[in-house]
């Protein structure tokens, strides 16, 4: 059984407590859902398509698979600024999507 990838996404300098921005909780079912979501987010965000390398996606995907993406947080870091997924277990990520709902 395939394991979803869950995420809060937080962009703001590196080494800051408190994010310049939020970019909500996600739900990714496969790699290539998450790998386009990571390259929307680094566009959004002006970081060039060459910081991907910093996320090694294969094998990320792999840890995510085995261990799950509570486990599984990372950063791109670009000019000073992190572009940061935060991996939300399932009670997480359903407590941040009630928290945007309302």
């Amino acid at each position: 059984m395939t394991k979803r990838a869950r995420y809060a996404i937080t962009y703001g300098l590196s080494g800051c407590y408190m994010p310049d921005s939020h970019g909500g909780a996600y739900e990714f079912n496969t790699r290539g859902d998450l790998r386009d979501h990571i390259k929307a987010e680094m566009e959004f965000y002006g970081i060039p398509k060459s910081q991907f390398s910093q996320v090694r996606i294969e094998k990320l995907w792999r840890h995510i698979q085995r261990h799950g993406s509570s486990v599984a947080h990372f950063s791109i870091d670009h000019k000073g600024y992190s572009l940061s997924f935060h991996g939300l277990t399932l009670a997480e990520f359903r407590q941040a999507q009630a928290e945007e709902d309302a």
